[in-house]
């Protein structure tokens, strides 16, 4: 049996878990009493943040001299919502650098790098804030601090190796041989070295990494705000800090995009705070629908569109099926 094929599972055995210890009938109750036409507004909160690590993301591609328009740059971050939802632990997001090779003409490994450097940019500020947080409960959690800050040390130690070409070239050739890479590998016709070509520097990843920030503070804010729906009331600095340790926690590929993971984290989060069980697994299966299944299918029609603009070798959503 092939252990690696359950790890996905995992987290949607979880969920199932928890609805059923919890009682799925209060869940659904607190559903019924929420405000129709306050839960359809949050759905106009999506193109906030879209938009915000949009920016950020458009900063990177400028300073490898990958060029694409604002609005393509969206609809490619939406691509890899898509293509990670439908794959474990979301790795098939790094397929939207097929689509960026084709829109933008630049070598598929820098596309692939200049995908690597944002995705890490966010995973470190995130890992920043989540620590703090884990800081914060270090008294109910001894380990989780210590578990977050390895994360945090891990991922930065490794972007540090990361940006060195002579260190890490031979390890980058084994992740492309990796099956996260496999499909990539495909159409890698592009020389190796390219990956590095024009990489950004920690002076230059500066104001990215500044923006990163503030966008996580926006995103947690607008939870923050859909939180109210569902009777959570605890105080802001510290909500946004226990989000940080959820979506931490929901980056362990044991899931689909954390789920279960990041439901079991806020429930036992939460109840340090007074809120009920039901109450804050409504709250997170919310926040599922609203920030990661709806882009996830704005993505899919997006890639049917999409496409259809590229050489019909070129569609990995074949190879997927």
């Amino acid at each position: 049996m092939d252990w690696k094929k359950l790890l996905p599972v995992i987290g949607i055995i979880l969920l199932a878990y928890i609805l059923w210890v919890f009682n799925l009938e209060k869940i659904i109750s607190v559903f019924s009493t929420l405000n129709l036409l306050y839960a359809a507004l949050c759905f106009f909160s999506i193109p906030i943040f879209l938009v915000l690590f949009n920016i950020e993301w458009q900063l990177i591609l400028k300073q490898q001299s990958i060029h694409v328009s604002f609005t393509y740059s969206l609809k490619n971050y939406l691509i890899g919502y898509f293509y990670g939802f439908i794959t474990p632990g979301g790795f098939g997001s790094f397929l939207r650098a097929l689509y960026l090779k084709h829109e933008s003409k630049a070598p598929l490994p820098k596309c692939v790098s200049n995908i690597i450097t944002s995705n890490t940019v966010d995973y470190i500020t995130l890992f920043s804030l989540a620590s703090v947080g884990g800081l914060l409960l270090v008294g109910q959690y001894p380990y989780l601090f210590v578990f977050i800050l390895l994360l945090l040390l891990t991922v930065t130690l490794a972007f540090i190796f990361f940006l060195r070409q002579k260190s890490s070239k031979r390890l980058f050739q084994r992740l492309l041989r990796t099956q996260i890479f496999q499909i990539i590998q495909q159409y890698m016709d592009d020389p190796i070295e390219s990956f590095y070509e024009d990489l950004p520097g920690f002076k230059s990843l500066l104001l990215p990494f500044l923006l990163s920030f503030f966008n996580w503070f926006v995103f947690y804010t607008e939870l923050y705000l859909i939180a109210q729906l569902f009777n959570i009331h605890i105080p802001y600095i510290t909500f946004i800090f226990l989000l940080a340790i959820a979506s931490t926690i929901a980056t362990i590929p044991v899931s689909i995009y954390g789920l279960g993971t990041r439901d079991a984290t806020l429930v036992a989060l939460l109840s340090l705070y007074g809120v009920s069980p039901e109450n804050s697994i409504s709250f997170t299966l919310f926040w599922f629908t609203v920030f990661l299944i709806t882009p996830s299918i704005i993505g899919g029609f997006i890639t049917i569109m999409e496409n259809k603009k590229l050489p019909s070798r070129k569609k990995p959503i074949k190879l997927l099926s």
